[in-house]
């Protein structure tokens, strides 16, 4: 079997990422709760204030003493939405392990504890520095990682098993996507990041239509790299593409604009200007890198599907949101 990376549980959990995981996942739940301090009952489980608020930390502590913006304000409000809705769904995965009676002993948490510190190469002292950062005992930790390994195996035995990756498929994305898979393949990219309450999808619109060129629409409106110059950011690396870009510039031509991209807090619009084809690389050498690619694609709509039915039959019950 080849080896596959597990995709987002939820928003993408990753053993490979579980610190940050597990100081966003929360800390101890307080005995006594008062009922103003929950915002959502899932199954009868709640999650309360305190809780929703120590998995955006993160965010408070990155804005502490800025004015925020109407742009800033919203995203800091679609991120609370979209932590709540991943706790929800971690509390229905768990219920759901419950179900299937999975357990995991203090030897494997501590076990998985080991190999964490090893990539890392944390001492104890290394170890605890991350901990008190973190704000989480020792206690806390081995819990979520608890949790974490149990999200794993569940997802494992319910979704994964349910995904497949045929030799045919494997060919098939190769052939389609060989400029990706060439050894210093290269594209040429224009960018435009719009100012606010400026629309990149009626701009995208007014580029095709030739009410504008991508150029001149650019040179007037682009808040980033390239202002002056028609947008133009240069050639890079296939390879090097920041997430997402890769999936929206597939299969477009030189001329053509991509879909609208979210860089940071602006909207924006790439265009190919033009490419350069590398040395090809045979499909053995990536044929792993392409399994897993389509592994992930397929294992996140199992894995949707699967918490769609998993809330379709839960009592979730928002409350003070």
């Amino acid at each position: 079997m080849r080896p596959f990376r597990f995709s987002r549980i939820g928003l993408a959990a990753r053993l490979t990422l579980v610190l940050v995981l597990l100081a966003l996942a929360g800390v101890a739940q307080a005995a006594d709760t008062v009922l103003d301090s929950i915002v959502v009952t899932v199954n009868g489980k709640i999650i309360t204030r305190y809780e929703l608020e120590e998995r955006l930390r993160p965010v408070h502590e990155q804005l502490r003493g800025r004015t925020l913006g109407p742009d800033e304000l919203r995203q800091v409000s679609m991120l609370r939405s979209q932590a709540l809705e991943q706790m929800i769904d971690d509390i229905l995965i768990l219920q759901d392990a419950e179900r299937y009676k999975l357990k995991v002993t203090d030897v494997e948490v501590d076990e998985q504890i080991k190999v964490f510190r090893e990539k890392r190469k944390l001492d104890d002292a290394e170890f605890k520095k991350q901990l008190d950062l973190l704000r989480i005992t020792l206690d806390e930790f081995k819990r979520n990682m608890r949790r974490d390994i149990i999200k794993h195996r569940l997802i494992g035995g319910v979704v994964t098993s349910k995904v497949v990756v045929t030799d045919t498929e494997v060919e098939q994305q190769y052939n389609a996507r060989k400029a990706e898979y060439s050894k210093d393949s290269m594209v040429q990219l224009a960018l435009i990041l719009l100012p606010a309450g400026k629309s990149a999808t009626e701009l995208k619109a007014a580029i095709e239509s030739g009410q504008m060129t991508f150029a001149q629409a650019a040179d007037k409106f682009t808040q980033g790299p390239g202002a002056g110059h028609g947008g133009d950011i240069g050639f890079i690396a296939w390879k090097d593409l920041a997430p997402g870009w890769g999936e929206v510039l597939r299969g477009l031509k030189p001329g053509q604009v991509a879909e609208p991209i979210r860089v940071q807090d602006f909207e924006g619009l790439l265009q190919v200007v033009s490419t350069k084809e590398g040395e090809e690389i045979p499909l053995e050498a990536v044929r792993d890198q392409i399994y897993n690619s389509l592994h992930e694609g397929k294992f996140e709509k199992v894995f949707q599907d699967y918490m769609k039915k998993q809330r379709e039959k839960a009592v979730i019950e928002y409350k003070n949101v």
